[in-house]
């Protein structure tokens, strides 16, 4: 068995990060547990997490859609290496599950944790719903992670 090498370093950030008028909007809809896409007015399609421009028709987005807490894992890995959680600043401890989630009237998927980081019992097409924290406040990990619906 392989052992992982962990080096430790330690980072000054200066810098800040402003996420633009749509993350804005986005994130205050997660402090109400709703989850929101901008929609293109041309081609119809969904975006999520939400961005200023259609990837497919070039459009300026402005029609803002609800969608599901709930959708279908479209991939999937474990991650067996632990790792600073750059949404909370903890160490998140191996192993633990991603994937990419296309929410129920969303055509996009968002990267997000998952419950589940057995391999035996994850798989493409699975169902799977937002786990929210018990006070939200407006940020990506407003929602904790995914579970599996089984």
């Amino acid at each position: 068995m392989n052992e992982a090498i962990l080096v430790p370093i330690e980072m000054a950030v200066t810098w800040r990060y402003a996420s633009g008028a749509a993350m804005e909007r986005f994130c205050s809809g997660l402090m109400e547990r709703r989850i929101e896409a901008l929609r293109c007015g041309v081609c119809r399609r969904s975006y999520l997490p939400p961005r200023p421009i259609c990837g497919n028709c070039h459009a300026p987005l402005s029609e803002w859609v609800s969608v599901a807490d709930e959708g279908r894992l479209e991939a999937w890995t474990v991650l067996q290496v632990p790792m600073l959680d750059a949404r909370t600043g903890d160490m998140r401890e191996a192993p633990y599950g991603m994937g990419l989630i296309q929410l129920d009237g969303a055509d996009t998927t968002i990267n997000h944790y998952l419950a589940e980081s057995d391999p035996a019992r994850l798989s493409i097409g699975l169902r799977v719903r937002a786990v929210w924290r018990p006070e939200p406040r407006g940020a990506m990990d407003d929602i904790v992670h995914f579970e599996v619906l089984r």
